[in-house]
Parts: structure tokens; C-alpha cells; sequence
């Protein structure tokens, strides 16, 4: 028996109540002013480093670079700090905000990535990181995303993007918590899978016990699990074609056991 069931965190399956709320109703609302705090040990630097990396490895060297759900800007910022030209979009105000807290800012707008409202031919380089896009629960929505990003890359600009797979959402990965710690937000995530859905809930709740006033919280999330295939056949539909599926930090292809894949997509040249 693992030690998440030992310790009474084994996700729940079945099937889901009702439907999804949409990105930016509930999700990442409440939460925004504390997610830095959230998300302190995330290597972001690390990251950053990995799709340089893959940049290299496919001999590709952009400028302009679009940060897509970039959150509160961590990302995007390093990336400006390495010398690129940077821009965010996001759907939650609240994270947006956020972004003006960086050094350097990072300039960034609220925007639906199922809408995305960028002009054609701006961006070398699109990046999409930590399962943002698993959050667009509906295929029809992912579809016009990856319109979106095609439409706003150059011909022969790269789309880097990362998401969970069947196998993180259906073991639950999402159901954790760090109630025995002393950290100054406090969190307990319970994750629930429905297989017939491909879909995943995670019931949110915090309680800030750090400076200021003590606060509680509640926020749900979903996401949904592509398989390869789908994702393959929905680039070549937008325009672009995938040059590599890896696993996660590294360049070994995915395996049962991958809980992270790493897309690499190109857009076709014109004509």
C-alpha cells in the first residue's frame, strides 16, 4: 500500500456532480494574492533552464515570446531576465495583478486562452507551463486555443507546453496537504477522478495563518486529461505540426509511468 493511502489521501473515483465551473469563476480567484506563498518551493528557474534546453536541442533561437496563462508572472519574468522579449496573458485578474510585482515586470493582460484576441504573426515562442492548459476542460475550447497561439506565431515559431496525463490525474496527485507543517498558508486539496469524463476535480481549501488577518478559503479546480494522440491531431488541425513528446525534464519518450509530457510544436511555413 503507498503512503498517500496509508495517510488516508487515496483519491476518490467515480463519477462528477454537475458540470465544470469555467476558468477564472472559481479557479485561482481567492487564492491569487497568496500563490506565490502556494507555490514558494517551485523550481521556476528550473523550468526556465529545461525549455532553453529544448530550444537548443531543436536549434531554435526566438525574441519575442508569448507567455500563455502565465499566473503571476514567474515564468515569463525569468525568461525577460535571460534576455527575451516577454508578454503574459491570463484569465484570472487577480494573478494578472500579480505580474506587476515582478523584477522585472513582466507586462501582462487578462485574456481567455479559449479567446484569444493576438495579433497574427507577433511571437517566436509561445510557452504554456504547469498543466495550464489541462484546465480547458472542454476539447472544442482547446482546439481554439491552439488556433489562437498558431494564428500569433510566427511561421516556424514553437509552441512548448506541458500537461498532466491520464495516469497524475487518476492516481491523485492533486490530493495532498500540509496541515503538519508550519507553513504561513496552510492547504488540503482532495481530488476526485472520473474515468468516463476524463476528468478531474480537486476541492481546494487553505487557511492563511501569516501576517495580517487569518483567513479562510475554499476554491475548486479542474482539469482534463488529453491522450497524445489527440493533442497530436489537434496541432496538425490549427496549422502546426509536433516535433516531440517528451516526459517531463527531460528527452526520454512518455511512458506508462509519465505523470508530466512535455509538447514541442512548430507552425508550418506558408505557402
Amino acid at each position: 500500500m503507498s503512503l498517500r493511502r496509508l495517510l488516508g489521501l487515496k483519491p476518490r473515483e467515480g463519477p462528477l456532480e454537475g458540470e465544470p465551473t469555467p476558468v477564472g469563476a472559481d479557479a485561482f480567484t481567492q487564492v491569487a494574492p497568496y500563490y506565490d506563498e502556494l507555490m514558494c518551493t517551485v523550481p521556476y528557474k528550473s523550468w526556465v533552464d529545461y525549455v532553453e534546453a529544448i530550444l537548443r536541442r531543436v536549434g531554435h533561437r526566438p525574441l519575442d515570446v508569448l507567455d500563455l496563462c502565465c499566473g503571476t508572472g514567474r515564468v515569463g519574468a525569468e525568461l525577460a531576465l535571460r534576455g527575451y522579449d516577454v508578454v503574459g496573458v491570463d484569465v484570472a485578474e487577480g494573478m494578472v495583478h500579480k505580474c506587476r510585482e515582478r523584477r522585472p515586470v513582466l507586462p501582462a493582460a487578462v485574456m481567455d486562452a479559449t479567446k484569444p484576441g493576438l495579433r497574427e504573426g507577433s511571437f517566436d515562442l509561445v510557452v504554456s507551463l504547469y498543466d495550464s492548459l489541462n484546465y480547458i476542460v472542454d476539447p472544442d475550447g482547446l482546439q481554439a486555443c491552439l488556433h489562437g497561439v498558431a494564428r500569433a506565431l510566427r511561421p516556424g515559431g514553437l509552441f512548448i507546453f506541458d500537461l498532466n496525463t491520464a495516469r497524475a490525474l487518476r492516481i491523485g496527485l492533486f490530493t495532498q496537504t500540509n496541515a503538519s507543517t508550519r507553513e504561513p498558508l496552510m492547504y488540503r486539496w482532495e481530488a476526485h477522478w472520473d474515468e468516463g469524463r476524463r476528468l478531474c476535480r480537486v476541492d481546494m481549501h487553505f487557511r492563511w495563518r501569516g501576517p495580517g488577518e487569518q483567513v479562510e478559503f475554499s476554491e475548486t479546480h479542474y482539469e482534463r486529461a488529453y491522450e497524445e494522440r489527440e493533442i497530436r491531431e489537434m496541432l496538425g488541425a490549427a496549422g502546426m505540426e509536433t516535433l516531440h513528446v517528451w516526459e517531463a525534464y527531460g528527452f526520454r519518450r512518455p511512458r506508462n509511468s509519465s505523470n508530466r509530457l512535455y509538447y514541442v510544436a512548430r507552425k508550418l511555413e506558408v505557402g
